[in-house]
């Protein structure tokens, strides 16, 4: 089990690194659309949108003509709004964020154990931990162009960063959680 243990770790940590280096770079940040004036654009957020919460435009609440003209006529929107500023990227948030990852690849590692019997090969451990990253990257990232009518190009390069990820993490859990050799 400490080995399993010190893969998680390690494993959590390549994802750590991987992810800094990734949005940190200017690779993401091209797919991303530009406001004219992001302060005068965040005053009008704080004007029309009340309370921190998730809003959809338009909204659910409107009665069937009105959503389905409004959704015609567009802009249809999601907006997340957290009414109070934050650091742009505090040690709390960096720690929270590893710790959300560590469970993560703690929950994969539980999975690849469970069924590492079945993949003696250590490319078949790393295909294994790739493919559920494929899968969460399309059900989780290319649902949101689908149903909720997302420009896609966010949710393509989320799913590059993911799938990435989960073949890295692959690479290390496949080395530490390996068959039973009698």
């Amino acid at each position: 089990m400490k080995r399993h243990a010190l893969g998680v770790f390690l494993a959590s940590l390549a994802l750590f690194v991987w992810g800094a280096v990734f949005w940190m770079s200017p690779l993401p940040y091209g797919l991303f659309g530009k406001t004219a004036d992001d302060g005068a654009a965040g005053q009008a957020l704080l004007r029309h949108f009340p309370d921190s919460a998730t809003y959809v435009l338009p909204g659910m609440y409107n009665p069937p003509d009105r959503l389905e003209a409004l959704t015609k006529a567009g802009p249809i929107a999601t907006v997340h709004i957290r009414r109070a500023g934050s650091d742009t990227m505090s040690p709390a948030t960096l720690g929270l964020g590893f710790m959300h990852e560590l469970a993560v690849v703690t929950l994969l590692a539980i999975l690849l154990h469970r069924v590492r019997e079945s993949l003696p090969v250590y490319r078949s451990r790393v295909k294994f931990v790739t493919a559920a990253g494929v899968a969460s990257a399309a059900f989780g990232n290319l649902a949101m162009p689908i149903w909720w009518q997302h420009p896609w190009p966010f949710y393509l390069i989320n799913s590059v960063y993911e799938v990435v990820a989960w073949f890295l993490v692959g690479l290390v859990l496949a080395r530490f959680i390996r068959p039973v050799v009698p």
